[in-house]
């Protein structure tokens, strides 16, 4: 092969791979995958910071307006209200999402969640607290509330409900708790124990069973 043959084949290559080159270095560079949205994660069962749905929020913020429109100066009791105490602690520990100023529950036994929410009234002597309960109808809205106890000390209590008894601790610290039952006929709660103890007079040999005995159903 003669020089000049060789040299038109050198050329040759040369242009083939400047072409190549050029060719690899106009080449769009691929777009990096698009990262994949992560699904926006659902508010467990749509609670707030005390544990209510939003249609509880809506009938206690309607109760404290209509509380307004008849003079009384409340708020709904939250979970920060508690006084801190070694009780108050252990509880927080057993439940995890302990709300002492609320509890829900069937109260009227007509197989539709209530609940009871305690409010809150500053007054001179410290602040006091209400109790009310809030029954629910079919369309899961809720009746206005209908008061269980009135101007109560409970800061350094709580609120439970068993089987259809709301139960209302004023100090957790001590033994006394008052059981209150939803009386249809009347139409207010009464006092299970003193119900209890009219109708059926107390065996002097059976126990009285204890605060610390009785379960404690919080949902």
């Amino acid at each position: 092969m003669n020089a000049r043959i060789r040299y038109v084949l050198f050329v040759l290559a040369v242009a083939g791979a400047t072409a190549a080159a050029a060719l690899f270095l106009t080449k769009p560079v691929p777009k990096p995958a698009r990262p994949l949205a992560k699904a926006p994660v659902a508010e467990t069962r749509g609670l707030d910071t005390s544990g209510r749905t939003l249609a509880e929020r809506r009938a206690v913020e309607q109760a404290l307006e209509a509380f307004k429109k008849e003079g009384l100066i409340v708020r709904a009791a939250e979970d920060g209200d508690t006084m801190e105490s070694d009780e108050h602690r252990d509880l927080e520990e057993v439940y995890g999402g302990y709300h002492p100023f609320f509890v829900r529950g069937d109260l009227d036994g007509d197989g539709r969640l209530d609940f009871a929410q305690a409010f809150m009234e500053k007054g001179s002597g410290g602040p006091w607290f209400h109790v009310a309960v809030f029954f629910g109808v079919g369309d899961g809205s809720f009746q206005p509330p209908i008061w269980a106890e009135r101007a109560i000390s409970l800061a350094a209590g709580d609120l439970t409900i068993e089987r259809s008894l709301l139960i209302i601790t004023p100090d957790l610290g001590l033994d006394p708790t008052r059981r209150w039952r939803w009386e249809p006929v009347e139409k207010r709660f009464v006092d299970a124990d003193q119900a209890s103890r009219r109708k059926d007079p107390a065996d002097d040999d059976t126990p009285e069973e204890t605060p610390d005995q009785k379960p404690r159903a919080r949902v």
